[in-house]
């Protein structure tokens, strides 16, 4: 394979005298710009452009003036980039950006709505009166004009959305309350530009509202339960959830009270456990010597609201959407946890070391490979947790497989060994949490795709959240994670959507599930483009084994076309989130794609980094965007994204770690956008990029950024290529 891809790159040299009449092709642009801002462009023949012109489009319902189309200096132009300034004299708003080359022109249009997926209140659905949120990028940029339309699909008058509360990178919005039941097109309009500036957001279905009936409600009381602390009650619950059950679902109230519970307890479907309050009533488990896989499980369409839980040693506290252990269960769905408080402490009272190095060796063999229980963890579709307090001996929240899933309000206590996770996810709110460490080896958490069986993890908005206090394992507050992959050899265009892989590969994939894995071309023809993964027509890869795209390509590929096929992580918004006291506060480590890392404050942490990898496998990070982050204070001790720091400034940087060093190694990190962070004391921006020999950066725009004392500043290696610094504020360095 070695010998092939030195070919590649002699075949691509050759190709490099291509016809002047060539077609350019882009794949991705920046947004959102702003005046006197760099607007990077992807793609491929991008030299075959001789002229750019940039216009602002008039918005609608104002005396804007008419667009006057301005020439601007093209730079750094190559086949596979371009980079323009819009002008400084310009407003901020819609802007229309023509590339002219010998045979015709294409314009883009830079700053409306880019839809990276809708979520309502029921998931992919919604009801009259309920909600409906927008992620993305330029989702609301003037809330007084942004409308969201619902066309219905049946034919009819379109409905207006009110907005309820919205911004760059997500809006929510208010369903009227007499919406007729139905599908629904979306449409949006950001309030910048005319009214040709709708964008396709999707589809929704409006459910309509059954009628108001309380679930028949069982007291425990009824069933013999006695809330004293001392009565064992396992069996008063037992009875009254297995009468809910024989209902056909109902609500197991528990009255003040503390109840004793010597076993677990399963949930059936459609039965909600809910205490009086949750400060008057507590679930008590007494110090098990084998305790239960978890103290209270369900398959499938369960709550759990409204009271405390107790426990000394324990194993999982709450799980929900798993059968057989760690197996997902199918069609699981409909779980919710709200107002729940977890105070679960395997360590609790005067253990010897003996006593605690056993219940910690237990754990090692009992959770193989994580080493620890989880207080709530989750599989399955519309998944809620709301308004808890957890504090467990392990890690304090998993959700595995889960979609249409919020997490919202909580504050989440990491312990021994334990850490938050986002695994293999789709459409998830993690909204103004705060998160700890409540033992000194706990460390933050991830948004990865660490598992087999797993393709894909995308479509993660992680807001408002604070991260604090965090000493143990790596210290990452936040980072990503996925460290195996299917496929890396060439592949060429077989047709429309389909591509045939031309080499034998000797790896093992991850997982059988291919579908929803993400392609990316990472050398010679197509190079910079993406699309995931429909079916392959074999797991076992062999040359002429065929995969299916979810899309055609835009620029078909040849035999010089290099490929990764990885576990996707696509569109994860990390928007105003504080740190405080963690190793790395956000970053994207591996495989990445349109991730958005804005308005966030760290003190005390290592930084913001995208980080493209060779891993296990190749994975790459593109399209990476850090916005207007605020290093506050960067002095930092054992905290970097390299294991081997100990004591050095915080940055914000792209780093390429690759494994190999020759001339044609592809980049690793390409399309960064570094733009408006204000790094205020012992911070800097780093671009690493490995050698000058195989450059494992291309394409990064570091610009209108502050940097305050820092021995560092800004550095840029011998590894970058195609690099832009402009307008950045740098004080002089401080001595060394």
């Amino acid at each position: 394979m070695l010998a092939r891809l030195f070919l590649s790159l002699i075949i691509m040299l050759l190709l490099a005298a291509k016809p002047v009449s060539a077609q350019p092709v882009i794949f991705w642009f920046n947004d959102p710009v702003g005046p006197d801002e760099t607007i990077l462009v992807t793609g491929a023949e991008l030299d075959a452009v001789t002229a750019v012109t940039v216009s602002r489009e008039p918005d609608a319902g104002t005396a804007s003036p008419a667009p006057v189309e301005t020439a601007v200096e093209i730079l750094q132009a190559n086949p596979q980039s371009l980079k323009v300034v819009v002008p400084a004299q310009f407003a901020s708003g819609i802007y229309l950006m023509t590339l002219r080359y010998a045979e015709g022109s294409i314009t883009i249009s830079v700053n409306r709505p880019t839809v990276y997926w809708t979520q309502g209140q029921l998931g992919q659905s919604t009801v009259p009166g309920g909600w409906l949120q927008v992620f993305g990028r330029n989702i609301v940029r003037h809330p007084g004009r942004a409308r969201l339309l619902l066309v219905p699909e049946a034919g009819g008058a379109a409905v207006t959305a009110v907005l309820a509360e919205g911004g760059m990178w997500r809006a929510r919005f208010q369903i009227p309350g007499p919406t007729p039941p139905g599908s629904y097109r979306l449409r949006l309009f950001n309030g910048d530009g005319s009214n040709s500036g709708w964008s396709d957001a999707g589809q929704v279905i409006i459910q309509a509202i059954g009628p108001d009936t309380p679930p028949q409600e069982f007291d425990v009381r009824a069933f013999g339960a006695i809330g004293d602390g001392r009565k064992d009650n396992t069996s008063a619950f037992r009875k009254a959830i297995e009468a809910a059950r024989d209902n056909g679902g109902g609500t197991v109230y528990i009255p003040r009270g503390r109840y004793l519970i010597t076993e677990g307890l399963v949930l059936p479907p459609t039965i909600t456990l809910r205490g009086e309050r949750t400060d008057l009533v507590n679930l008590v488990w007494p110090d098990f010597e084998s305790p239960p896989d978890s103290l209270i499980k369900g398959a499938s369409s369960f709550a759990i609201e409204d009271l405390t839980i107790y426990a000394s040693n324990h194993l999982h506290v709450v799980s929900g959407g798993f059968v057989q252990g760690d197996f997902a269960a199918p069609n699981a769905s409909d779980i919710a946890i709200r107002r729940v408080r977890i105070r679960a402490d395997a360590f609790r009272g005067l253990m010897t070391p003996e006593q605690t190095y056993k219940r910690m060796a237990d754990w090692h063999r009992i959770f193989p490979g994580s080493s620890a229980p989880v207080s709530i963890r989750l599989s399955g579709k519309q998944l809620e947790v709301t308004d808890c307090d957890v504090v467990g001996s392990g890690s304090s929240l998993l959700l595995f497989k889960a979609s249409d899933a919020t997490v919202v309000g909580n504050t989440l206590g990491n312990g021994r060994n334990g850490n938050y996770s986002i695994m293999g996810s789709r459409r998830v709110i993690f909204e103004n949490n705060r998160i700890t460490a409540i033992d000194l080896q706990a460390t933050g958490g991830a948004i990865s795709t660490v598992s087999n069986w797993i393709a894909s993890s995308e479509n993660v908005f992680f807001g408002g959240n604070a991260i604090m206090g965090i000493y143990g394992w790596d210290r990452e507050a936040l980072t990503t994670d996925g460290p195996a992959g299917f496929y890396f050899g060439h592949a060429q265009t077989s047709s429309k959507d389909r591509l045939t892989l031309l080499d034998e590969w000797k790896g093992t994939p991850v997982s059988p599930e291919w579908a929803g894995a993400l392609l990316m071309v990472v050398g010679g023809r197509g190079a910079g483009q993406h699309a995931r993964i429909l079916a392959p027509q074999k797991t076992t890869v062999t040359p002429q084994s065929e995969i299916t795209l979810d899309r055609p390509l835009a620029a078909a590929l040849d035999s010089t076309s290099l490929v990764t096929i990885v576990q996707a992580q696509q569109n994860y918004l990390i928007i105003g989130n504080t740190f405080e006291d963690t190793g790395v506060a956000a970053q994207s480590f591996g495989t990445a794609i349109g991730h958005v890392i804005a308005d966030n404050r760290a003190t005390r942490s290592s930084g913001f980094f995208a980080i493209g990898l060779s891993y296990g496998h190749l994975q790459p990070s593109w399209q990476v965007q850090l916005l207007g982050n605020r290093i506050i204070e960067g002095n930092v001790y054992r905290a970097g994204p390299a294991r081997e720091a100990f004591s050095e400034e915080a940055a914000i940087g792209v780093h390429a770690y690759q494994t190999e060093s020759r001339p044609g190694w592809p980049p690793l990190a390409r399309a960064i956008i570094i733009r408006g962070n204000k790094l205020e004391e012992d911070a800097h921006i780093e671009l690493k990029g490995f050698s000058s020999a195989s450059p494992g950066i291309r394409d990064v725009v570091v610009e209108a950024n502050a940097i305050g004392p820092s021995r560092v500043g800004l550095q840029v290696d011998g590894g970058v290529a195609t690099s832009l610094s402009r307008r950045n504020d740098i004080r002089p360095r401080i001595g060394r």
